[in-house]
């Protein structure tokens, strides 16, 4: 038989894991370190099966991840 699962009586969005600016920038400033590595390697002729497309398309990637996270920084400022 199996156990019942109980069910908790607030609607789930009330549950949810919410990500914060601060928590989305610095998992945003890892994965911008990541990608100038893989470019570092593709320029270095390393390679790696981490890397899955070409380097234009890494470069324009970052570039959309950094005005991404400059966004993310300013909207962050609270301004008086």
């Amino acid at each position: 038989m199996e156990d019942r699962i109980e069910q908790i009586p607030q609607a789930d969005w009330v549950d949810q894991d919410l990500l914060t600016r601060e928590l989305a920038g610095s998992l945003l400033d890892e994965e911008i370190a990541a990608e100038r590595g893989r470019i570092d390697r593709v320029d270095r002729g390393i390679g790696g099966d981490d890397i899955v497309m070409s380097r234009a398309d890494m470069e324009r990637r970052l570039a959309a991840m950094e005005a991404i996270r400059a966004d993310n920084t300013q909207q962050a400022t609270i301004r008086f």
